[in-house]
């Protein structure tokens, strides 16, 4: 029998959230306190860097259902809501937002909104690496220095910033280059000084 779990972050009340239980409710949902989540961390945070999100997720078994307000509840960007939508697919769970009605987002076929998910990260993603690649580049015209270390080639550089765009952290893309933690964040702090310089340079 499929269980339902709710999690309820940014709540007016994290002791006992009634108004984000009453829109609950309306949405014709049987709420069990025991398996409601309330979480008054940053919501700025990664879904899976949340402890009472992922303790939530822990408590699940697949077959389950797990329901939330708002996409914003699913991660801080639309790369990360995606990345908490594959993990809880991958786990075998479903997905309700109240927010987009009762279809599941973590199902198959692949829902509508999904799509537009995945769409809107790649999107993120090229318009990020051409800004950095651009900031490279002319950080490099202006004889600017931009920390990048001789360990990685400018190929390998732009390719760690790329997994980085994708979601890997830090320390995940140091062990796939073989180099430090150091040296990726210098990589992703170099680019964002050369695209902060392009954008001042555009502004009037």
């Amino acid at each position: 029998m499929q269980r339902s779990f709710f999690y309820i972050d940014g709540a007016s009340d994290s002791a006992f959230p009634e108004p984000e239980l009453i829109l609950i409710d309306k949405a014709g949902y049987t709420v069990a306190l025991n398996r409601v989540a309330v979480d008054a961390g940053p919501q700025t945070e990664s879904a899976m860097q949340r402890p009472v999100f992922s303790a939530l997720l822990r408590r699940m078994s697949a077959g389950d259902l797990l329901v939330v307000l708002r996409v914003s509840s699913l991660g801080y960007s639309a790369r990360d809501v995606l990345d908490t939508l594959m993990r809880c697919r991958a786990a075998g769970l479903a997905v309700r937002c109240i927010e987009l009605g009762s279809t599941d987002l973590a199902g198959r076929p692949e829902p509508q909104a999904v799509k537009m998910l995945r769409a809107v990260v790649r999107m993120e993603i090229a318009t990020r690496s051409e800004r950095s690649r651009k900031g490279l580049q002319t950080a490099q015209m202006n004889g600017q220095r931009t920390g990048r270390p001789a360990s990685l080639s400018g190929r390998d550089q732009e390719r760690a910033l790329r997994s980085l765009d994708k979601g890997l952290s830090v320390s995940e893309v140091a062990r796939r280059f073989g180099t430090s933690r150091q040296t990726i964040m210098r990589i992703r702090a170099a680019s964002a000084a050369a695209t902060a310089a392009v954008a001042t340079q555009l502004e009037p």
